[in-house]
């Protein structure tokens, strides 16, 4: 895992950490508006589901919500010890049947996996504020870990999504959360962190939403 001394970002002047990161910052800011966005997409995708009776692809949405939560607040933590605070974005969240919101869903996922933390982390690297780096590598492990059923989906949702629906619908769920980088997984931990390295009682079990 990286290891690096954060209460150093804290003790400098807020001027300087300003002057000393200022593409970190704006990176920093739009990574925490891409999870923020995700995290709320998710929750609506997840009441969309439930209402028209998916109660899988439900609980994966809010799974996969906790998870972009956790993201945005890492983001909001380096901001703060940068002397900053976090800011957020109005958006508009457009919810289609969830047929659509897992295409939907699947194209962000890869978007993110292959084209937006992959900029983010060469960016970042520019100014070299670790912790940064740290957290960003975090999320980009974390949806990752999805890349598999992503593309699973993607594949099968369009021309197929009954079939795909009555599978995931058959399956017994159990997603658990790393409360440290976000990883998302679908058995109880019995190992550290795969991303964080951090012992397995950060994982938090994802309870099904009503």
């Amino acid at each position: 895992p990286f290891l690096y001394q954060f209460s150093a970002l804290a003790t400098q002047s807020d001027g300087n950490k300003t002057n000393t990161y200022p593409r970190t910052i704006i990176v920093l800011q739009e990574a925490f508006k891409t999870e923020m966005t995700a995290y709320k997409r998710y929750i609506a995708f997840t009441s969309k589901a439930l209402s028209e009776r998916y109660p899988n692809i439900a609980y994966l949405f809010y799974s996969l919500s906790y998870s972009e939560k956790i993201h945005a607040e890492n983001y909001s933590h380096v901001l703060a010890a940068l002397g900053l605070e976090a800011i957020g974005n109005q958006i508009t969240i457009e919810v289609s049947d969830t047929k659509i919101n897992l295409q939907k869903a699947s194209q962000s996922e890869l978007t993110k996996i292959q084209t937006t933390y992959p900029a983010f982390i060469k960016e970042l690297e520019t100014e070299a504020c670790e912790e940064a780096i740290i957290r960003c590598v975090y999320s980009w492990k974390s949806h990752q870990q999805h890349e598999k059923k992503v593309q699973e989906i993607e594949k099968y949702s369009g021309f197929c999504f009954g079939s795909v629906s009555t599978k995931i619908e058959g399956l017994n769920l159990d997603f658990h959360v790393c409360k440290v980088c976000g990883s998302t997984i679908d058995k109880v931990p019995d190992t550290p962190c795969v991303i964080c390295n951090r012992s397995k009682s950060n994982y938090q079990k994802i309870e099904r939403p009503a």
